[in-house]
């Protein structure tokens, strides 16, 4: 007992305020509840708070504190954890042993007396039941009956006891969850290759965590799976895009996942086609089967995100799905496993070993225990002022990342907890070989990493296997369950028990291991038990396939069985030069048989041509010399570290005539400018391109990527609806369908029978390409200038009716451009790329004013790049329409385009709480001020000054350091669009194109057309006109006629034009013919500096609106 008797004995623990905070937080929330399990909390908040409380129970005992009063003092947090105890109940009798062990505390609980006094807090009747039970009851449906619950609705089987006793004891309740449960089932079998991934947010509600354990139970054992305890299931993909560290490059990625690839007509595999949306700025990716395979599911792909991002919207334009991936949040971090699996939205850490990417100032915490976090080492990353780090969290107990000049915030804090989690460690894979499903072959077995038990007793885990049956099926089990005795302190075991059989493991499997909470940790594993492999290789470089003038150097790989024998099918296996790979069988007496490809590491290079874009090759290219792209960039990854690594361009002797090194961030990726290597290819009649290197052993290796030879243009044609063209294959475009992706065709003997779909179907552009026999070429986006033009009548024809008609109009066919909101951002991609142009482009932007919400919609999601997207927007007219949300109520995520959204919905009188709500969200406190007091307050601050100008009279040097000090923090952590900051950065970014600006100023009479614009404010409203002043008296004392000054005017010249454009767009002014002759002046300053253009818009636009509303009222 504490002073005075008080329960608390410690009243500086620094958990107290967390526990306080908490337990208030909870007791209000019970208050509403039927059972405990209505408070939704997640699995991980759950493991949350029951570490941080039983730290905090731990040390206040310590300090001397009785156990009983201390849990009556925190019912709520008590109440909380026992019911989360009691959903991973594993042994009734021993309950309140596991509760204790749970929390890290050694004491005795007398259940029976304490639970009646928590029910009463809360109002939680006491039913007539044992006192587990009833802790059972509130948790809804435990762990552990998940199995049989499923299966008793699958085959009609009596339900698990406690289910029974629920519907019994609480029957509206035990009603209610059954309403979920039968849900979930039905939505699992409308989907059963998606629900996983689909929205269920539709479906009657379950408690949260139950709603975890069961979507888990479902998607490793689909409906209909019988003996769900022990049976492993089916394998899964990867279903959904995610953010991941990809530790190899040191970078921060976004996954594109194995979506299925859709099949053309005549029955071959086509491509997934993804758009990728990053602030704005969307960019096309296409996946295909991974190479040498058909699985029917694409590769993935990772992305590298260049830039500190929110958020990342993801299209599967294939499939009809679309992602919001989330990427930073609140702490402005991002916390990955040592494998680079993405932690980040997690409340409780189960690793050891953690990678924090965050600002390389901000500071990683040990909280509880009140300490910094040490890091065992730290990388750049490639985004600028951070790093990532790696932590050693074995012995604390919770992390917490906070941004330089804060105090850490319990609500961000993770706790740490490393028991709850299973490792499996395989051993080194074979590098060259893979298994028929694609799996990494191993010769000796994967070890399971048991950390010490959350209970503290030994506990009795369950091993199955089954075979491998690929994506979406279930494998046959290898052999009966194997229970596993695991001690309190962990253990490792091997999964594949080489003492197990004479014989060896030979095959794929999936593993399950199934603990006695019901937790499930599964891997897949191919084994080959002893395998021994040599690999030889042709020609110069021994451990590396380079090309030769058949396509690869030969390869030949001996396999050979160890102690337990096995044979193998052919013995010698050979990769002949014009083959990718080639495949054996290990088979063994029993009957066990895995076939096995064998694929050796090769030379890959991207060498850009005018006519294609980079692509990773193998084979030896065939070149003019005019077809180098030369403002781009030679890319070489050989598998290692690449010493001395040159390129060089050789005449037709072989005599250097310039030779330029390789460089690398990684030691992955190598790359040199092409441009060094300018001006000697380019008239080089016959000659070639050669890398040389010294590889890992020493050999100094020598190789021709290309061959440079002078050689025709190939001729391409179309008869009937034969295509002949002296190629080995060609891509081809429908001109009317420019959002159709190109289709791949190979030729033989030049000529190919092209599908009925493209015949009559409008224009074709087609573009002749060498292939690669051993890599995977992805088409590119749209066709090059050098691709050719076939004529035909007709325009492509679509299953989309919307795009059809989008496809008659460019064909001519037309005469009104379609005005579905679904195709607005292929008409900006017609109007900005050239493929709509003279009537073409005039209808569609009448099409953009008639429709300027959807429109305005529609531009962040096409190709238009986000830095671009404000002067199309005022090149186009829109900056003087009037936004408004569409049907669903919901703003556009780039926040400047949902800020215009929102703000057209509240001068419509929409219900203003609501939307304010999500204004502040998007744009920040300044907005709302701005709403409330007409008046935008960053104006003050947000300007340039005499003080600024001056800056640019210093040198370089002086101007970097000063400029740094200011702004480095803005750049690290994106803002808000109103915030004092961003503002100030984007104002600031006039002084960064003071010269383009001085230009643009000058020549476009950007100047005069303000002044007259000014008189115009003055006469229509007092108050914008002293808004639009502001920044102009702000440069008092500046020579602003004087040619080197004239960039500080930009700041004036872009809110003046922002508000009388949103004056005209709110009807408190007319059409005015200044501004119009303004406009393409206007859209060249937004293309320069867009964030101040944006800002500045969103700025009046609000003021405007205030105005506009109180002169309503």
């Amino acid at each position: 007992m504490g002073d005075a008797g008080h329960p608390i004995a410690d009243l500086n623990d620094s958990l107290l305020g967390w526990a306080s905070q908490t337990e208030l937080e909870l007791s209000q929330q019970l208050s509403d509840c039927t059972i405990v399990a209505d408070l939704h909390l997640a699995s991980d908040e759950l493991e949350r708070i029951e570490r941080l409380y039983g730290i905090f129970l731990s040390r206040q005992l310590a300090a001397g504190a009785s156990l009983a009063p201390l849990l009556l003092i925190s019912p709520a947090l008590t109440l909380t954890t026992l019911v989360d105890r009691a959903f991973k109940l594993v042994d009734a009798p021993r309950f309140a042993q596991e509760y204790a062990a749970g929390l890290g505390i050694d004491a005795d609980i007398d259940l029976a007396a304490l639970l009646p006094q928590l029910l009463e807090k809360f109002g939680f009747e006491d039913l007539d039941v044992d006192p587990v039970e009833l802790l059972c009851l509130h948790a809804g449906i435990i762990r552990n009956d998940v199995p049989g619950l499923l299966e008793a609705l699958d085959f009609e089987r009596p339900l698990p006891e406690l289910v029974q006793l629920s519907q019994a004891k609480m029957p509206e309740v035990a009603q209610r969850i059954a309403r979920g449960v039968e849900a979930l089932r039905a939505f699992a079998i409308a989907h059963p290759d998606s629900w996983f991934d689909r929205d269920r947010s539709s479906l009657p509600p379950l408690p949260a965590a139950l709603a975890e354990a069961l979507a888990a139970e479902l998607r490793e054992r689909p409906i209909g799976t019988e003996d769900r305890d022990s049976v492993v299931g089916v394998a899964n993909r990867e279903m959904r895009p995610r953010i991941l560290f990809d530790t190899q490059r040191n970078k921060v990625c976004l996954r594109l996942p194995e979506q299925r690839v859709p099949r053309h007509a005549d029955g071959s595999f086509g491509e997934v086609n993804w758009r990728v949306s990053m602030e704005g700025t969307t960019k096309v990716y296409r996946t295909a089967n991974p190479w040498h395979t058909a699985s029917g599911y694409a590769d993935t792909l990772d992305v590298s995100i260049d830039h500190p991002v929110r958020e990342v919207t993801v299209q599967d334009l294939s499939n009809g799905i679309t992602w919001t991936v989330p990427v930073l949040g609140e702490d402005a971090a991002l916390v990955f496993s040592a494998r680079g699996a993405n932690m980040s939205d997690k409340a409780s850490l189960h690793y050891a070993t953690m990678l924090v990417v965050a600002p390389s100032d901000a500071v990683v915490s040990d909280v509880v225990h009140g300490r910094e976090l040490e890091p065992s080492s730290t990388f750049g990353v490639q985004w600028e002022g951070w790093t990532v780090r790696s932590f050693d969290l074995s012995h604390a107990s919770s992390l917490a990342v906070t941004q330089a000049g804060e105090t850490p915030r319990m609500e961000r804090v993770r706790s740490v907890d490393t028991r709850q989690r299973v490792r499996f460690i395989a051993p080194e894979p074979f590098e060259f070989l893979k298994s028929a499903s694609g799996l990494a072959v191993h010769n000796a077995s994967l070890v399971a990493e048991f950390p010490p038990t959350p209970s503290g007793q030994e506990e009795v885990w369950q091993l199955s296997i089954s075979s491998y049956g690929g994506v979406g099926h279930a494998g046959e089990e290898i052999a009966a369950p194997e229970e596993l005795a695991i001690p309190a302190e962990g253990g490792a075991f091997a999964v594949f028990d080489p003492e197990l059989y004479d014989a060896p493991w030979v095959g794929e499997y999936l593993v399950r291991l199934r603990g006695p909470r019901n937790e499930s940790f599964r891997h897949e594993f191919a084994i080959v038990e002893g395998l021994r492999a040599s690999i030889a290789m042709q020609g110069v470089s021994k451990h590396l396939r380079i090309p030769t003038a058949g396509g690869l150097s030969e390869t030949t790989l001996t396999v050979k069985s160890g102690e337990k024998p096995f044979d193998v099918s052919p013995r010698q296996i050979e990769v002949s030069t014009d083959q990718p790979s080639a495949q054996c069988v290990i088979s063994t007496e029993e009957g066990d048989q895995l076939p096995l490809r064998c694929t050796p590491s090769r030379l890959v290079f991207e060498l850009p041509t005018v006519s294609e874009p980079a692509m990773w090759r193998a084979r030896r290219l065939q070149l003019d010399p005019s077809d180098i792209a030369m403002d781009a960039m030679l890319r070489v990854r050989a598998g290692g570290t690449m010493k001395d690594a040159k390129v060089t361009v050789r005449n037709h002797h072989g005599s250097p005539l310039k030779t330029t090194r390789l460089q690398s961030d990684d030691h992955i990726t190598y790359f040199a400018p092409l441009a060094a290597l300018a001006g000697q290819s380019a008239k080089l009649p016959t000659g070639r391109v050669d890398l040389e290197w010294t590889d890992p052993t020493g050999a100094r290796i020598s190789v021709a990527i290309a061959d440079v030879a002078a050689r025709p243009q190939p001729e391409v044609r179309l008869e009937q609806a034969t295509l002949f063209a002296d190629a080995e294959a060609v891509w081809v475009w429908p001109s009317t369908a420019p959002w159709e992706p190109a289709r791949a065709f190979s030729l033989d003997d030049g000529q190919v029978q092209l599908p009925d779909n493209y015949i009559d179907a409008g224009d074709l552009l087609v573009q002749p390409f060498a292939m690669d026999p051993f890599m995977t070429l992805i088409a590119p986006v749209s066709p090059s200038a050098h691709a050719q033009r076939i004529e035909q009548e007709g325009y492509f024809l679509s299953a989309d009716p919307k795009l059809q008609e989008l496809a008659a109009f460019l064909a001519g066919e037309q005469e009104h451009a379609p005005s579905d909101p679904a195709i607005m951002p292929v008409l900006w991609d017609m109007v900005t790329t050239g493929v709509a142009v003279g009537e073409s482009a005039r209808g569609v932007r009448e099409v953009f004013s008639a429709h300027p919400s959807a429109a305005l919609s529609g531009l962040s999601a096409s190709l238009v790049p986000a830095h671009l997207q404000p002067g199309r927007v005022v090149e186009s007219g829109l900056v003087r329409a009037r936004f408004g949300l569409a049907d669903d109520l919901t703003p556009h995520r780039v926040p400047w385009i949902g800020t215009l959204e929102l703000l057209g919905s509240l001068a419509e009188g929409q219900s203003s709480r609501a939307l304010l709500q999500q204004l502040r969200a998007l744009a920040g406190e300044n907005l709302i001020t701005a709403l409330q007091t007409a008046r935008d307050t960053t104006l003050d601050s947000a300007c340039i000054d005499k003080s600024t100008v001056a800056i640019a009279g210093m040198d370089a040097a002086q101007q970097e350091a000063l400029l740094e000090m200011f702004f480095s923090r803005s750049k690290i952590v994106p803002g808000l669009l109103m915030d004092d900051a961003t503002r100030l950065l984007a104002v600031f970014e006039t002084f960064n194109h003071r010269e383009a600006l001085s230009g643009l100023l000058s020549d476009e009479g950007l100047i005069k057309s303000s002044v007259t614009l000014l008189r115009t404010l003055r006469s229509a409203n007092k108050q914008l006109y002293a808004m639009a002043r502001v920044r102009f008296d702000k440069l008092d004392g500046v020579d602003t006629e004087a040619s080197e000054n004239l960039w500080a005017l930009a700041p004036v010249v872009s809110m003046v034009l922002a508000l009388v454009a949103r004056m005209q767009a709110h009807g408190m002014i007319t059409s005015n013919k200044t501004l119009d002759a303004a406009t393409p002046g206007w859209a060249a300053m937004a293309d320069i500096v867009p964030d101040l253009v944006t800002g500045d818009l969103i700025a009046a636009d609000a003021v405007v609106v205030a105005l506009s509303n109180a002169s309503e009222e």
